[in-house]
């Protein structure tokens, strides 16, 4: 009869020792270390990149000027008196001598140029870890001249044609927009899209590490 006590206590003792390994191995190891992959990281469950969440983002920064160009100006204008005869049919037109007045005026401002980030739109490709994103079209978002930039000197007036008020009104929609012609062709539209694509490129990269990120207009 001991006997048989002791063969069951053995057996509960080893079915104990059995049960003790297994929940060691099988559920204490694994919550205290982590399961490793062959390269020794930590697998972790992939997250799939989201295109409403980066377009979101993008269009939270709403217009944005990417570049600005600053510009001082000097210009000159020269008025004279003229004699012209083709009223009595005859093709003749000469500055009358003794009637030229000038002045000189200079002014300052700036332009900038930006994206309407609003607009952006993106595809995200999860299977081939690419995100492309269109943006619109690069353009100028404001023209400003300084009004207290503005200066009037080196004035010739002669008696014999004085200058008038209407001398000295200069257009300021003309001068703006030929400021903004030259900040063309200097380059600004083109600094603003480059400037663009790399705001986009770094923010989409914070969402998106590892996929391959183009940027296009």
């Amino acid at each position: 009869m001991k006997t048989k006590n002791v063969i069951k206590l053995l057996l509960l003792v080893a079915l104990l020792c059995i049960g003790g390994t297994w929940y060691y191995f099988e559920v204490y190891s694994r919550q205290m270390n982590p399961i490793e992959n062959d390269n020794d990281g930590i697998i972790q469950e992939e997250t799939l990149v989201s295109g409403e969440t980066i377009t979101s983002g993008i269009r939270e920064m709403g217009e944005l000027n990417t570049a600005e160009y600053y510009f001082s100006r000097t210009e000159s204008v020269e008025n004279s008196k003229e004699l012209d005869l083709s009223k009595f049919g005859i093709d003749f037109k000469t500055k009358i001598p003794l009637t030229t007045n000038s002045f000189t005026y200079s002014y300052d401002g700036q332009i900038k140029a930006g994206v309407d980030f609003t607009k952006v739109t993106v595809e995200v490709d999860n299977e081939a870890k690419t995100v492309k994103v269109v943006l619109p079209e690069t353009k100028i978002t404001s023209s400003e001249i300084d009004p207290d930039s503005y200066k009037l000197y080196s004035v010739t007036n002669n008696i014999l044609n004085p200058i008038s008020p209407d001398d000295f009104a200069v257009s300021l929609a003309d001068l703006i927009h030929a400021e903004e012609d030259r900040a063309i062709e200097k380059g600004l539209l083109d600094r603003a899209q480059k400037n663009a694509e790399t705001l986009i490129r770094n923010f989409v990269k914070s969402y998106a590490e590892g996929y391959k990120i183009t940027v296009t207009q």
